[in-house]
């Protein structure tokens, strides 16, 4: 068996582990789990996560958009039910609807954040199953060194940090069934019935998150072209079995995908590469052996230092596991399967550092190699310290690989070096996957929504066609618009909203909320000061401008919004009307 784990390419033997202990272990994995996103589930209904609430809002309302698409059959990849009236492509965003459509009967019975909660859990305990099967069934023999380096990557710094808000990040559990199926285009018969199967299963994950599906792939592709080279002589007769069968997965993406590909980027609100804020956000050298706050060895204060946010705590593995990665290359540097992960994680770490290399946030002057890929089409929309997230299973298979030859090198040694292998073995392990053990989730308290949302109040002012605009106008700082429009099931179109669009230049690079009208500034800085600007009659024009612009049906100020009682005050010297208090908000219609 020694031979078929050491070629990760060939078929296994049968056995591996026991049924009953894969059971155990993915309840492990969910309970685990369980545990990180406990303070999400404790309150429900009005916990978010404490650092990124604008993103767990916008997974609610797009979760919320994809039961409407199960339910009505409603247009999934573009919509007007936000940023009205222009809309926003749904496609050129991530609105997930390979878990939304799924979770659609959820939603609808208990609400987008329980859906929200269930995927997150889905997407930490299933990405570290999907793994753990891989390595037990095509990397090592040990059933525990494979649950500990699956353990590893479902649970890994960066995704702990991504389950701050990303659900799209955390539900990578089709990414270790894509590299089952590519390793399986290789092996003999069945090629167009297992190209299919790589075609669905890439399809699948496209409309769970692009940006993995294309990391996936680069991860893929190195690997492959490395592990060829290295050994080319038993790769050689593969190839033709494999480019058949990948040619038939192809067809089948193409066939599916075309379509959907094309209303992103040609579609209506369609834009070409990422925002100038996080294009060049990358890794800063120096955080690869420090610990993520989110760990029980971490330091917020260092983290704060090395990240470019508490979400992007992409590279910090601890200096720990670094080492144990060493050792584990040593000990098996005759395999060519670790060098093929070798070479592949020394080009994402390279990638990821950006333009310029960091260390310890100070520029060393040096270029990195992703200055040469920066401006490439698909690539200019690559956040590059997000690569690091490819270096995540490599480094688990390196740890899994060396903890079980060290396992292998202890059969047959005599009782007490035998245990003295082992027991070092196990310290090693634990040593390097402790420190990074995850702490729950940081949350913070949002208003519970009022009855104008949960009694369906809106019904009596939303009017088909027209918006509702709520005060302040709906973006990524003031989110109730877009809450309350989730809780209610998409039943109203919003003015505003967070999301990605065009900015309206020549580049039409994206920007962050709708572009900002006057009115839109005006509630903000009443909102943020609690100063009620001078109101005239080009004031007064100016905002009916903006309301026949949104075609707005009525002005939503809820009560629990910061300065309430001051942009009350405002809306009233605006329109000359009292508004409807009504459901716990205060309501204008607009005539």
């Amino acid at each position: 068996m020694a031979s078929a784990v050491g070629d990760p390419l060939s078929p296994r033997p049968p056995g591996g582990v026991a049924p009953a202990v894969t059971v155990a272990i993915a309840v492990l994995y969910l309970g685990a789990a369980f545990a990180v996103t406990g303070p999400l589930w404790v309150h429900l209904g009005t916990a978010t996560p404490a650092v990124n609430p604008q993103d767990h809002v916008f997974f609610q309302w797009v979760l919320a958009n994809g039961a409407q698409v199960a339910e009505h059959g409603i247009y999934p990849f573009t919509t007007r039910a936000l940023n009205a009236p222009d809309g926003v492509n749904l496609m050129a965003n991530t609105s997930i609807l390979g878990l939304a459509i799924p979770a659609s009967w959820i939603t609808l019975l208990w609400g987008p954040q329980t859906a929200f909660a269930v995927w997150l859990v889905i997407g930490l305990a299933g990405t570290a199953f999907g793994w753990f099967w891989v390595f037990s069934r095509h990397l090592v023999d040990n059933g525990l060194v494979a649950f500990a380096a699956g353990a590893l990557c479902g649970f890994a710094p960066g995704l702990v940090s991504h389950a701050q808000g990303h659900v799209n990040w955390t539900a990578q559990f089709v990414v270790p069934w894509i590299v089952v199926a590519i390793i399986r285009l290789s092996w003999p018969g069945h090629a167009i019935r297992r190209g299919i199967w790589l075609g669905l299963l890439v399809t699948y994950q496209a409309f769970v998150n692009e940006e993995v599906l294309l990391y996936t792939a680069l991860g893929l592709f190195v690997f492959v072209v490395c592990y060829t080279l290295i050994r080319p002589r038993a790769v050689k007769d593969r190839i033709p079995r494999f480019l058949g069968g990948l040619a038939v997965a192809v067809a089948v993406v193409v066939a599916l995908l075309s379509y959907p590909l094309w209303v992103q980027f040609y579609g209506p609100q369609s834009y070409h590469g990422v925002p100038t804020a996080v294009k060049d956000v990358s890794t800063d050298l120096a955080a690869y052996p420090a610990f993520p706050r989110l760990s029980i060895a971490g330091s917020t204060a260092t983290a704060e230092r090395l990240a470019q946010g508490p979400v992007e705590e992409n590279a910090f593995f601890g200096w720990p596991l670094l080492i144990v990665c060493l050792i584990a290359v040593v000990l098996t540097w005759r395999r060519k399967v670790t060098w093929a992960l070798l070479i592949t994680g020394f080009v994402f770490v390279a990638l990821s550092l950006g333009p310029h290399i960091m260390i310890n946030q100070d520029d060393t002057g040096v270029d990195g190699p992703w200055r040469w890929l920066e401006s490439v089409p698909i690539f200019n929309s690559v956040v590059p310290t997000r690569l690091s997230l490819i270096v995540v299973p490599i480094a688990a298979a390196l740890l899994a690989l060396g903890a079980d030859r060290a396992i292998q090198l202890a059969r047959g040694r005599r009782f007490p070096v035998a245990v003295a292998i082992r027991v070092l073995t196990a310290a090693a392990v634990l040593g390097a996957l402790v420190p990074l053990v995850p702490r729950q989730l940081p949350t913070a308290q949002v208003p519970a929504p009022p009855p104008f949302v949960t009694a369906g109040i809106w019904r009596d002012y939303a009017r088909p066609g027209q918006s509702l605009v709520f005060v302040p106008v709906t973006d990524n700082i003031h989110l109730a618009g877009m809450r309350w429009g989730a809780r209610a099931q998409i039943g109203f179109a919003i003015a505003g909203g967070y999301f990605l669009g065009p900015d309206g230049d020549e580049d039409n690079r994206a920007i962050f909320n709708a572009p900002v009208r006057f009115t839109t500034a005006l509630f903000d800085e009443t909102s943020r000061t609690g100063d009620l600007p001078p109101v005239n009659d080009e004031t007064r024009a100016k905002f009916e401008a903006d309301l026949s612009f949104w075609r707005a049906s009525a002005l939503v100020l809820p009560q629990t919004e910061v300065n309430a009682g001051q942009l009350r005050l405002l809306v009233v010297e605006l329109t000359g009307d009292l508004p409807d208090d009504i459901g716990g908000a205060w309501v204008w219609r607009v005539s």
